[in-house]
């Protein structure tokens, strides 16, 4: 039987277009939309698969409550929708490779689809990330910690991009440098960091972009909602990077690699990819890639849609289906 998915997508500032037009590319499965209205008031869908999550929380860069709105996603979906798999896309995601393809990838022996690091095992995450995962925002022990990773990595251009995030590489060799790396590995353990983080429950970090089968994801939003969990990582920046697949670990998801190929990086920030990578999409093994301009009619997305996917670029006019009128978050009501 054809996998049940929904997709669900994170959205605050994009076009309403670019978001319709990547809901038509996912048909017929369900495209659940969390939107912030705060950011965007007006926001016309008129993609049929499209269903938005009411009361949305308000998200941004580096917001907690961009994690509240997935988890709360994550629990909408699994009390109104019948589903066997979800996947986290952003507003300037597309599929690359035709919908039946995805299909049955989501059937196979694979739980849930993520890639990850580990902090602690990885010298050059523990000394990128550590700061962030062991100690709360703008807290002292905060910026302490962050200026250990500075003195770490010194003026090395070093860069790792993999389990689609970044990482600095090849810290300098000079007494400074040792001595940052002592200090962050004092701080790393639970009775000196005063974190959460031990052998038990191991920190990680990697994309959010991730995906898995329903009874993973009823897992994940359990767990999410535990005081102690919720209250240590409400405290850490960019809080996503590292609670989502330290979640998908501690679980024991039978894992496979993630269904994303992400852009690289340009400090903390997403690259966009443009025409002259079409050749390196085509031979991505992944599904979907990130990120890509935020206007529907830009050239690469037509291109991805019908080269890669097999479905035409789509209009930019959105209109109700039944009423040949713009959506508005005033009529939400009758596709909640």
């Amino acid at each position: 039987m054809k996998a049940r998915i929904v997709f669900l997508v994170m959205s605050a500032v994009s076009k309403p277009e670019t978001v319709d037009q990547l809901a038509r590319a996912l048909a017929p499965h369900t495209v659940l939309v969390h939107h912030d209205f705060s950011q965007t008031p007006v926001f016309p869908l008129s993609a049929p698969n499209v269903r938005f999550v009411p009361d949305p929380k308000r998200t941004g860069w580096g917001v907690f409550g961009f994690v509240e709105g997935i988890f709360q996603s994550m629990q909408y979906a699994l009390t109104h929708l019948d589903f066997d798999y979800l996947q986290l896309l952003s507003p300037t995601c597309l599929p690359i490779k035709p919908i039946e393809q995805f299909e049955a990838h989501v059937s196979g022996r694979a739980d849930a689809h993520f890639d990850c690091v580990d902090v602690l095992n990885d010298q050059d995450a523990l000394m990128s990330i550590g700061y962030r995962a062991f100690t709360p925002d703008r807290s002292l022990r905060h910026r302490i910690a962050s200026r250990l990773s500075s003195a770490y990595f010194g003026a090395s251009a070093g860069r790792r991009d993999e389990a689609g995030i970044w990482l600095h590489s090849g810290g300098s060799k000079t007494p400074v440098s040792w001595l940052a790396l002592q200090l962050t590995q004092a701080l790393s353990r639970r009775s000196i960091g005063r974190h959460i983080f031990d052998e038990n429950f191991r920190a990680y970090y990697g994309s959010a972009w991730f995906g898995a089968r329903r009874h993973i994801i009823a897992a994940m939003a359990e767990s999410f909602h535990r005081p102690r969990l919720w209250s240590y990582f409400s405290r850490l920046r960019l809080s996503e990077e590292i609670l989502i697949p330290t979640l998908l670990m501690h679980l024991r998801a039978s894992k496979g690699p993630m269904n994303h190929c992400v852009q690289l990086f340009n400090q903390a920030h997403t690259g966009e990819f443009d025409e002259e990578n079409i050749e390196q999409l085509k031979n991505s093994p992944a599904y979907f890639a990130r990120k890509f301009p935020d206007d529907p009619g830009a050239p690469v997305r037509s291109r991805v849609l019908h080269e890669l996917v097999g479905t035409r670029a789509l209009s930019s006019e959105v209109k109700d289906s039944q009423t040949h009128k713009p959506l508005s978050s005033g009529n939400l009501a009758a596709i909640q």
